[in-house]
């Protein structure tokens, strides 16, 4: 076990972590407890998080350490549901430490936040007569309705400006966003607004007004950005009230953001901020890309500046530059590959089916799918707590699917004989793609199959792979994707909670679109079930239905990403399962009909368009009464031109002798 914990490789949120478990370990009767609230005083001038939200999460941490004497939280709610899972890893990777040690990590961590920073004022508005008035650039702005803060808003205090309000409205004519810094000229007066003493008015007059607004997604790139209210990415909920303090470790990196995309404001900025702030912002801050940027360096100057020892060639891992593997039924596939498409439009068959034709054993390749918890260390490695046969607890590298697949490909890569590995990436969009895949990111970039800009290894990974390749550390000294490794995946840019990927991550893929019909073929002939229509059971084809859903879709103006692909319903393999048992067999098929067709309509694509597609019912604003009044109507819960669109399809299936 270390003899330190060095807090350096800690990040802010396991720094915070850290100090409450801390503190959950201690018995009440230890003198160190009483240091707790003076403790978490000083994380929440630094964080903005109230004091009784630490004690929260100490007593999160309680019923993991029975020797305290405290029950904690009674209910069945895990760690990482009511912390999270920074909280949880930081946990995992030092209950075990004797209490000493970790006191003098967090007596560090104390220390460091100690030191007193700047913070801002964020304010968003929406009411038109006030963003208006922003607009035109007018001195003394009166900000009203305010009743928090009361004691921050101190003269000349700057304050970052956001334009709010829902662009679909008529009385919103302005693009909401990060639009303008200002500072207060007059602090708050006129208590008693609105009959009571709630209520306050200060003034703000505008420094520097921005010629378009910056939205969230402008700042994705810019991880302290994150949770910056009202301006970055959304992490947790803003708050109902529109002010709010920012720190200015966020605020160095919103003005990098935009001075990186707008590099004539600097002056401006200048005249704002002081030296030592600004100093902060032309220096080094961390961006979702291989390396720290210096102001004034565009992506390609930076992913170029990664070229590092050119002079040591003979200290490299060789890369080939020639396919020598020899079984691809000449099929040139690419090596990064993105399959798009609705659900059900057989995006996994495909990737799948040319799988087959890449590779010839199943070692060879390996699956993953992301999902909005997952992380660089998932994907890539990090050390894990590993217990061997005695159950004692050790630390150890352990590799995620990239790093796996990697491997395997430089071993091949190596030899005189090649072969092919492919790592698939399922829902690639359903994570932050840029975070997860962290500094590989650069390793995308390639020329004839082999990454055109090598990272550095860290030092963790230049141990597992010498050690995997058996050659010596010295010869890691960076690394590349070589010319035998694909990277597939597959992703619906419709889903709810998918994250947005920028333009440099999606430049780096090719993408392939499949269409909504594009699989139809391969339904099974016998796809007819028998299906109620004006009260009479009738068989009908699967595809009928979904292609006369998909109809009304787009009728509705829904997307094509939104529609129903041929096997969004496994009709095929339900057949098969229910062959010789027809009445199971439309049990099955109606109920899978309510829990996946409906249910989907209900709640992603037509969500917003209920009363337009289930227009055969009357109150088609409750799920129940929909599945209700299908298990009486049948199809007509979509009206009487669905039942006529059905029949033109089945017609055209029948016509056709049931070929799809």
């Amino acid at each position: 076990m270390n003899k330190k914990i060095n807090i350096n490789n800690l990040n802010e949120k396991q720094h915070q972590a850290l100090v409450c478990m801390f503190f959950a370990m201690l018995p009440k009767s230890d003198d160190r407890y009483k240091n707790r609230s003076e403790y978490w005083r000083i994380l929440e001038k630094k964080f903005n998080i109230k004091t009784t939200t630490y004690k929260l999460y100490k007593d999160a941490f309680d019923k993991y350490f029975p020797n305290n004497n405290r029950k904690g939280f009674e209910d069945d709610k895990d760690l990482i549901t009511r912390v999270g899972k920074d909280y949880v890893d930081v946990y995992n990777k030092f209950k075990d430490y004797p209490i000493d040690m970790i006191e003098n990590a967090v007596n560090e961590i104390i220390q460091l936040y100690t030191n007193k920073s700047n913070t801002f004022i964020t304010l968003k508005c929406g009411i038109p007569e006030t963003v208006h008035t922003i607009l035109k650039n007018t001195d003394n702005i009166i900000i009203d309705g305010v009743y928090t803060l009361k004691n921050q808003l101190k003269l000349n205090k700057i304050v970052f400006i956001t334009l709010g309000g829902d662009i679909n409205k008529r009385e919103i004519d302005w693009d909401p966003g990060f639009r303008a810094v200002g500072h207060i000229t007059r602090e708050p007066y006129d208590s008693g607004y609105s009959g009571d003493n709630k209520y306050f008015k200060f003034e703000i007059s505008i420094d520097c007004i921005f010629d378009h607004s910056y939205k969230r997604e402008h700042f994705l790139r810019y991880p302290d950005t994150f949770n910056a209210t009202f301006i970055g990415p959304e992490l947790k909920r803003d708050p109902t009230q529109a002010i709010s303090i920012l720190a200015e470790n966020k605020a160095i990196s919103v003005i990098r953001a935009v001075l990186d995309d707008n590099p004539s404001l600097k002056k401006n900025f200048e005249n704002i901020f002081s030296t030592k702030f600004m100093q902060q912002v032309l220096g080094n801050i961390r961006v979702l890309i291989p390396t720290i940027s210096s102001y004034g360096e565009n992506i390609e100057d930076i992913l170029n500046k990664m070229i590092i020892n050119k002079t040591k060639k003979e200290s490299r891992i060789i890369f080939k530059t020639e396919k020598k593997y020899t079984y691809l039924n000449d099929v040139n596939f690419e090596y990064n590959r993105i399959i798009f498409g609705a659900p059900g439009t057989g995006k996994s068959y495909t990737l799948n089916k040319d799988k087959e034709r890449l590779i010839k054993k199943d070692e060879n390749y390996e699956r993953v799918t992301f999902h909005p918890d997952y992380s660089y260390a998932n994907f890539v490695g990090t050390y894990k707590p590993v217990s061997n046969d005695k159950g004692e607890i050790s630390y150890k590298y352990v590799p995620g699917p990239f790093l796996r697949i990697l491997v395997k490909a430089l071993k091949s890569n190596m030899s005189k004989t090649p072969e092919p590995y492919l790592l698939i990436i399922e829902e690639i969009n359903r994570a932050n793609a840029a975070a997860v895949f962290g500094d590989i990111f650069q390793l995308l970039d390639r020329k004839q199959g082999t990454s055109e800009y090598p990272i550095q290894m860290s030092e963790d990974m230049k141990s597992y792979i010498s050690k995997e390749l058996e050659i010596s550390k010295d010869l890691c000294t960076e690394l590349r994707i070589p010319d035998n490794m694909f990277i597939w995946a597959t992703m619906n840019s419709a889903d709810q909670g998918v994250f947005p990927m920028d333009t440099a991550f999606k430049r780096r893929w090719n993408f392939e679109y499949c269409s909504i019909d594009k699989e139809e073929g391969k339904l099974s002939n016998n796809t007819t079930f028998n299906i109620t229509i004006n009260e009479v059971p009738e068989p009908i084809h699967w595809n009928s239905i979904r292609k006369a859903i998909n109809y009304e879709l787009t009728k509705a103006k829904v997307n094509e990403d939104k529609q129903l692909g041929p096997f969004f319903l496994n009709v095929n393999s339900l057949i098969n399962k229910y062959a010789d048992n027809n009445s199971k067999l439309q049990e099955k098929f109606n109920s899978l009909f309510k829990d996946k067709i409906i249910m989907y309509l209900f709640e992603d694509a037509a969500k917003q368009k209920k009363n337009f597609i289930f227009n055969g019912i009357e109150n088609p604003r409750i799920y129940s009464e929909i599945c209700k009044e299908y298990d009486e109507k049948g199809l007509k819960i979509f009206g009487d031109d669905f039942i006529n669109k059905v029949k033109e399809f089945e017609s055209l299936t029948k016509s056709s002798g049931d070929e799809l």
